[in-house]
């Protein structure tokens, strides 16, 4: 930056705002995946619990359910796993879909897909106060 008499240019107060302006989408990029990572704590009956973690036991029983209801060769299509279906089958708990003590739980579904040769396990809850994105109603009848 070359300064003169008269102060800086509009040139370089343009190139140092964009600076600084990347800078902040940064950091605010980096804070938003943050706390994406830390996930929500909610105070259930068995203690502290994240969305995360309810997600992720929904998904481990729906491949628990698929691997024992299903055949593992799946087509193009998809399946809908739904909480209702797990709870039914005995296997998944209310405990694991975080009642609190004013008996509020989430309820939800798991999407089973063939990608490529995987079968791939994709949870959704909706809870009082929280949804996953992507969650669609349709899917429980909702």
């Amino acid at each position: 930056m070359k300064l003169n008499n008269h102060g800086w240019g509009l040139k370089e107060m343009l190139i140092l705002v964009a600076v600084l302006l990347s800078f902040l989408l940064i950091a605010v990029f980096f804070i938003i995946q943050l706390s994406k990572d830390l996930g929500d704590t909610i105070q259930s009956i068995n203690g502290k619990v994240t969305y995360n973690d309810v997600e992720n036991n929904i998904k481990n029983a729906a491949m628990t359910y698929f691997e024992k209801y299903y055949d593992a060769k799946i087509s193009n299509g998809t399946i809908t796993i739904t909480t209702n279906n797990l709870l039914k089958y005995k296997i998944l708990n209310n405990k694991k879909l975080i009642p609190t003590e004013e008996d509020n739980e989430c309820k939800g579904y798991v999407l089973v897909y063939k990608d490529n040769l995987d079968t791939k396990f994709d949870s959704y809850i909706k809870c009082e106060h929280y949804k996953t994105v992507g969650y669609q109603a349709w899917r429980l009848g909702e």
